[in-house]
């Protein structure tokens, strides 16, 4: 069995951007993934492009919303705001090679157990030990589609990559969040006819935080796409979908249905990938994990982490780079301090995490609004 003091599962912004902040101490660490740095960001649709948009801010004292690490910068590396899945995956490998991160490519994990020491986690390769384990799985090979009776006859919007190759003429897309207005709005653009059905009004702007509304990169389009005949739009819930002699119908919790020739695309998110730690982590009321506010440690649960989109704490939403990337070095400071770095040097890297943004532990500022 090999032994290293911090495993990270997942080599995604989340696991990279950890990663790269351990790498500022002399803690030997292996991040893992099943397949290839940033390979989440390589299955997205070939037209997808990244909804934050970045700008190389870095000199001014406020970090590119999409880096991960200081002195790094997705729009300087491509010279562009809105970085495609491939694009971002390249940055993602350079920032791993800049901090010569230690990672371990094609070994998925299988099973993870609690130790004395720490954490024994088998792999198809074999099994490692560690200390402490950051859990940064993500969110995007795991989509969801929940509540919907005759799922099977559904296809999940991540799982179409070449939506102008679509060959039908009629669409209907359950979901209108970003990746359903995008899915609708790419298939406008080649004149389908495209019905969006979402349980509330979209364009309702009661707040200003784009982990609740449409971000104003998407809204852009949701305005083309109001404007278009070939666009419908229906409040309501999708109840059940079922199979038609000459296509779909999919049926709301309101008694109203409509016909497809395709089968509907649901839009409908993701969730956590967490087979191998599913049995030692505590729902949430929402699902999702609970997690100590301090350290980011599963509940209940010593030395073993969550970081990504998945992070909730209260009413935050930490599923944005920018967001999530705050919780950083909240878990490599913890690790520092249990492994009894000194104090003060300690606070100087935090220091320096808190100047580009990724250092949050007060949360009483997450809930303030725009007013202007």
């Amino acid at each position: 069995m090999i032994n290293y003091d911090v495993i990270i599962v997942g080599a995604g912004p989340a696991g990279i951007g950890v990663a790269s902040l351990l790498s500022q101490s002399d803690l030997n660490h292996l991040i893992l993934d099943k397949s290839e740095i940033g390979n989440s960001f390589l299955d997205w649709p070939k037209n997808m492009e990244m909804i934050t948009p970045s700008f190389p801010s870095n000199a001014f004292g406020q970090m590119d919303l999409n880096s991960i690490f200081e002195s790094t910068s997705p729009a300087f590396a491509f010279n562009k705001e809105h970085l495609t899945g491939d694009e971002y995956a390249i940055y993602l490998s350079g920032v791993a090679d800049y901090r010569e991160l230690n990672v371990e490519r094609n070994n998925e994990v299988k099973s993870v157990s609690e130790e004395e020491n720490g954490w024994a986690v088998e792999t198809q390769k074999g099994t490692y030990s560690c200390k402490y384990l950051i859990w940064a799985a993500g969110e995007f090979q795991n989509p969801k589609i929940e509540n919907i009776s005759g799922k099977e006859h559904c296809i999940h919007s991540s799982l179409i990559k070449s939506p102008d190759e679509l060959k039908e003429d009629n669409f209907v897309v359950i979901g209108g969040y970003e990746s359903g207005i995008q899915m609708a709005f790419d298939l406008v653009q080649n004149n389908k006819k495209v019905t969006v059905i979402n349980p509330e009004i979209i364009d309702d702007m009661e707040t200003s935080d784009p982990s609740r509304v449409l971000s104003p990169y998407t809204y852009t389009k949701y305005d083309t796409l109001k404007s278009s005949e070939l666009y419908t739009e229906i409040i309501g819930e999708a109840e059940t979908v079922s199979k038609t002699e000459n296509g779909y119908k999919v049926q709301l919790k309101n008694d109203t249905s409509l016909e497809t020739e395709s089968k509907p695309i649901c839009a409908t998110g993701f969730s956590l990938v967490k087979k191998p730690i599913e049995h030692l982590i505590t729902n949430r009321e929402d699902g999702f994990p609970k997690l100590d506010e301090k350290t980011d440690e599963l509940f209940e649960k010593k030395n073993i982490y969550l970081t990504g989109p998945s992070v909730r704490h209260d009413d935050h939403i930490f599923c944005f780079i920018y967001k999530f990337r705050q919780r950083f070095g909240v878990i490599v400071e913890d690790i520092l301090l249990k492994e009894e770095y000194k104090k003060e040097n300690v606070s100087v890297l935090v220091d320096g995490w808190k100047r580009n943004g990724m250092y949050l532990s007060d949360l009483s500022c997450c809930g303030e609004e725009c007013v202007c």
